[in-house]
């Protein structure tokens, strides 16, 4: 004696108040759903009651291509997809948005009776909701296609929604230009680590020069600069696991990092800047805080952290010149040379093919470099020159500074060096010059 097999799967005849009482339950729980895989199971487990099928399944297509994300029962995902490997049939649901039905006559190879109903998001076509019954139940009737229409608007309208709030979920917690996290981002990362008791820094950096750059150079070049500035802060918050790195507004940008000691963000601050060039000789100021005990007194809040790490950065960007100057002062001539050269070569490496934007480079690494901070571009103009970018600000007061011209037509460059006057000197300086303009052509 064999055991019967199970009895085909129908849809039990209903009327039109009790498609009507499915439906909104379904809505009601489609409305709860707050992730797209979850919106996926409601529709098929819906689907699966609602067509009286045996496998009910969503997939998207893309490009006449398609993918199965959700089935039920979740073992019958193979008989999902061999349901839409007629590619004639889905391509003429995606051209015509038209329900889709297979009878068990219309191909040998497929004896299941299939429907495919079309899921619209915002306008486009987005995907199926793909119903197959057992091979001795009857064929889908138009009043099946037209529950699996409503079935897939439905579905459709809650992709729609959890697709709009994750726009604005973007525009809320990313920054248009950088693609970083925004200050709102930032504050919660903040408040979230120093409730984890865990140590908790905050760096708060400032982009020197950006003003120069979009009042000179214009907005677009300022732009760069400022997605440069992201692309190395990026690098340090993988240099510390878990942080968030976020641009607060114009050019200042923090990163939020927890369980980190301070001193581990130290070191991987000043190696990641260290060791990374902007563009159009800017640079970059940065002040750290931490919640450790000792480092605040009070217990730690966003607000003092962030107000503290502010400070530090202006600390260090008012210390920034003087304590170069001094340094390289006292340094070997030929070690400072050696310096200028390798700080040379760094900048213009990390930077494209424009003329300006390399003599910018150079101008600003070699300046550094050599104990200085004013330095400017100059270009050939017909009868005249004419100042075309400048950075930082003349210290020519400061005991032991002077300043050097490097020209190459029709490009001049000036900058400041603690350097003696020596022949050695402008004969390295001029070689890297003619290293800029070359490396641009």
């Amino acid at each position: 004696m064999t055991d019967a097999p199970p009895p085909a799967r129908t849809s039990a005849p209903r009327g039109d108040g009790d498609d009507a009482r499915h439906f909104a339950l379904l809505a009601h729980r489609l409305g709860g759903c707050t992730t797209l895989a979850e919106v996926h199971e409601a529709a098929v487990v819906a689907g699966r009651d609602l067509l009286g099928v045996d496998v009910a399944a969503v997939a998207r297509i893309e490009q006449d291509d398609w993918q199965v994300l959700a089935a039920e029962p979740t073992d019958e995902l193979p008989a999902a997809e061999e349901s839409l490997k007629d590619g004639e049939a889905v391509r003429a649901l995606v051209r015509r948005r038209e329900t889709w039905l297979s009878a068990p006559g219309d191909d040998p190879a497929r004896p299941r009776p299939a429907l495919a109903a079309p899921v619209v998001v915002n306008g486009d076509l987005w995907g199926v909701l793909c119903a197959v019954r057992d091979e001795r139940a009857p064929a889908f009737t138009p009043d099946d296609a037209a529950r699996g229409e409503v079935l897939g608007a439905l579905l459709g309208a809650h992709v729609a929604r959890l697709d709009l709030a994750e726009q604005v979920r973007h525009l809320v917690s990313d920054d248009a230009l950088t693609g970083l996290s925004t200050r709102r981002v930032a504050d919660e990362a903040a408040q979230a680590a120093i409730d984890s008791g865990d140590e908790t820094c905050i760096v708060m950096c400032d982009v020197d020069g950006l003003k120069r750059v979009n009042d000179e150079l214009g907005h677009d070049a300022g732009d760069e600069l400022l997605r440069s500035v992201a692309g190395v802060l990026r690098r340090a918050g993988t240099g510390l696991p878990g942080s968030t790195v976020a641009r607060i507004g114009g050019d200042e940008f923090c990163i939020v990092s927890s369980g980190i000691p301070r001193t581990t963000v130290v070191q991987v601050m000043d190696a990641t800047v260290g060791d990374s060039a902007l563009p159009f000789g800017a640079s970059l100021s940065y002040g750290i805080a931490s919640s450790a005990r000792g480092s605040l007194g009070a217990a730690p809040t966003p607000r003092s952290l962030f107000r503290r790490a502010d400070a530090a950065q202006y600390h260090a960007k008012r210390s920034h010149a003087a304590a170069r100057a001094r340094q390289y002062r006292a340094d070997d001539p030929g070690a400072v040379l050696g310096r200028t050269v390798s700080a040379a070569v760094t900048a213009l490496s990390g930077t494209g093919p424009a003329p300006l934007s390399r003599l910018c480079a150079l101008a600003s690494a070699t300046t550094e470099a050599m104990g200085g901070s004013g330095w400017s571009v100059q270009r050939e103009d017909g009868g005249g020159s004419l100042v075309v970018a400048r950075g930082g600000t003349a210290s020519l007061h400061v005991s032991g500074m002077r300043q050097l011209e490097l020209r190459r037509a029709p490009w001049t460059v000036t900058v400041e060096s603690t350097l003696p006057d020596d022949r050695t000197v402008s004969t390295t300086l001029q070689t890297l010059l003619s290293l800029a303009v070359l490396g641009a052509s």
